[in-house]
């Protein structure tokens, strides 16, 4: 039995604006967290905030920014997480590899199961310190072409957001087998009919229940041409042995063989 699909827990991810200067991308944040499902804002000591037009900039995620959380340090802002992401352009020294956000965000079903998790970002002018780095768990970095590696902080907090949505879904179902052609299944019962009444089989009325019974059992599963083939192959055994009775039969019907 295949594991049942863990979720990521959006109310456990919380995401961390460190000394944003623009009020228009802390309200463009809350509006890609918004549409991508999540709903937990930390302002760490913000330039200017509340402001006209961060809530411009929101849209309909004003709610949201309206409940966004102000902090006056790093430390107040993520006293209660047990997890942190730190997010950072530049390629530099870190104790474990930089992860891309698609690497990083399958990791979040089983970690938010009873874990709070911040995702930091900096100032849009600097980035994060290397101090601040020091507090994260794992460092976040979304591919570039070398000679752009600066991101917008919104365009970066909407491309780790969607990729949280992405981990949040479950995975596709798998597509249904491609069931045989009418055709073939109608020749199979077929088959079947006239291998049962080889030795009578009790008379056509008792043949034409047993071929009723198959079809509602078939047509519960569906056939697949493979399955049609199997059971035709079986039919053509049965028919030889009917017919050859106290020989021995004939080799075993390989798959697919449909010969009646």
């Amino acid at each position: 039995m295949s594991k049942p699909f863990a979720r990521v827990r959006s109310e456990q991810v919380r995401i961390v604006l460190v000394r944003p200067q623009s009020p228009g991308n802390i309200g463009a944040v809350a509006r890609a967290m918004h549409n991508m499902g999540l709903r937990h804002l930390v302002l760490v000591a913000p330039e200017r905030f509340p402001h006209p037009e961060a809530r411009m900039m929101a849209c309909d995620a004003q709610g949201l920014l309206q409940q966004a959380r102000v902090c006056a340090t790093l430390e107040e802002a993520v006293a209660d997480c047990h997890w942190l992401v730190g997010t950072s352009a530049r390629r530099r020294h870190f104790r474990h590899p930089p992860l891309a956000p698609r690497q990083w965000a399958q990791k979040l079903p089983a970690l938010t199961q009873q874990h709070r998790v911040g995702v930091l970002f900096g100032p849009e002018d600097s980035g994060l310190t290397r101090a601040e780095l020091d507090l994260c768990h794992e460092l976040l970095t979304i591919p570039t072409v070398p000679a752009a590696t600066s991101l917008n902080l919104a365009q970066a907090v909407l491309i780790v957001c969607y990729e949280i949505l992405l981990a949040s879904a479950p995975p596709p179902p798998l597509p249904p087998p491609a069931l045989a052609p009418l055709a073939e299944v109608t020749a199979m019962y077929e088959h079947v009919r006239q291998t049962l009444a080889i030795r009578g089989f009790a008379g056509d009325a008792a043949v034409t229940r047993v071929l009723e019974g198959l079809r509602r059992i078939f047509d519960r599963a569906g056939l697949e041409r493979r399955d049609v083939a199997l059971l035709r192959g079986i039919a053509r055994q049965l028919a030889w042995a009917l017919q050859h009775p106290g020989e021995a039969p004939d080799p075993p019907v390989a798959e697919g063989e449909t010969t009646p």
